[in-house]
């Protein structure tokens, strides 16, 4: 009895010592957690104390990788809820195989989802922590952030396919463009020396025609790019093209307004072959607004040295699944397209050590960013 009295007495005091601001002395458990905790708190890599689901520790570049707060995990204890749907029943097996050893298992690619949404590349590897204060045996989880590498990774990809690509036009337009002269030449003669049938001899001419517009593109894509640079000003180069595409864009009543932050923007360049990327992706705009609508053209010159473009239609989108593809050979979400024509705007932007990305939200509108350094 005598005990217990003096255990309620202790309890009593620490009480009075909370509400009168006197500090009280943790105990060893809270005390151990507390110094693991300040251990990896500042370590670079990313890293969750969890035991199974409930995340009871995240470190600094944690909460920075997900962009949330320590009273944002508190209020959301549930470590699944960063995990990409695609991969929580993956870490639950893994999770439960690691607590069989003390051995931590391989680093695997992963996702997560950030507060706002945006989707992380990583690479994700735990390890069982026994003895861990408070609660016995735990999982700490490390993660690496991959999205630059997964960058270069698919600008490597990309720069090969253009690479690749290239060699193949060149072969296949070689190959196709005689005897396809010699179509075009004998059907032009045939239809002046026969009175009938002339409607067909019309299809025919279309079609050939077609095809060697299709070889013109594989022509283009084979030249070897960026290689007539003299400086010129991209705010008049931009002009120029609105002033190509003014008709087709009145015809289907679409309106074009560029933005410039600047009255120009000098920088290393190809005229010729930087008209033949806005021709393109405004021609592209314009198409994709078979109902009228608005195209946007924002230019912004960096302090960095290098500009960006930005050109947002109100078409009608292109779906996420199909975003990857783009800029691939004969890949195309136009009913008479090849694909080429992005192709060779890849490659251009890509000759001139610049970068052009396309996002898209299906029935909104398409956003096409490109960046061009300005020494080139």
């Amino acid at each position: 009895m005598r005990r217990k009295a003096v255990y309620c007495n202790r309890l009593l005091v620490s009480s009075v010592k909370r509400r009168l601001g006197k500090p009280v002395q943790p105990t060893n458990a809270e005390s151990d957690a507390h110094n693991y905790q300040r251990l990896i708190k500042y370590l670079p890599e990313p890293i969750f104390v969890h035991d199974g689901n409930e995340i009871l520790f995240t470190n600094q570049a944690g909460l920075k990788l997900l962009n949330i707060t320590e009273a944002e995990i508190a209020e959301n204890e549930r470590g699944f809820d960063f995990l990409h749907p695609d991969f929580r029943e993956r870490s639950v097996a893994r999770i439960q195989a690691v607590m069989l050893t003390d051995e931590p298992n391989e680093f695997l690619e992963c996702k997560l989802i950030a507060k706002g949404g945006e989707i992380i590349d990583v690479e994700v590897s735990s390890t069982r922590i026994r003895n861990y204060p408070g609660r016995g045996t735990v999982i700490q989880t490390v993660f690496r952030d991959i999205r630059d590498r997964k960058k270069e990774e698919e600008a490597l990809i990309q720069s090969e396919k253009l690479s690749v690509a290239g060699q193949m036009a060149a072969g296949i337009a070689h190959e196709i463009r005689n005897p396809l002269t010699s179509l075009i030449g004998f059907s032009k003669f045939l239809k002046t020396k026969i009175d009938q049938y002339h409607e067909y001899f019309d299809i025919m001419l279309v079609e050939l025609d077609r095809i060697n517009s299709i070889v013109q593109e594989f022509m283009a894509l084979a030249k070897p790019q960026a290689n007539q640079f003299k400086q010129h000003d991209l705010v008049k180069i931009i002009q120029n093209v609105l002033t190509l595409l003014e008709t087709q864009a009145i015809l289907r009543n679409v309106e074009i307004r560029l933005h410039a932050d600047a009255d120009s923007a000098e920088l290393l360049c190809d005229e010729n072959q930087l008209k033949q990327v806005f021709v393109n992706v405004l021609k592209n705009a314009i198409e994709a607004m078979p109902n009228a609508g608005l195209i946007t053209i924002n230019m912004k010159l960096r302090q960095s040295g290098g500009l960006w473009v930005e050109i947002v239609d109100e078409g009608v989108g292109i779906p996420l699944d199909q975003l990857p593809k783009l800029g691939g050979p004969f890949f195309t979400t136009k009913d008479s397209g090849t694909g080429l024509g992005l192709m060779i705007c890849y490659r251009i932007i890509e000759g001139h050590h610049g970068k052009m990305d396309i996002s898209s939200v299906p029935g909104k509108g398409t956003t096409v960013t490109i960046f061009l350094p300005k020494n080139g």
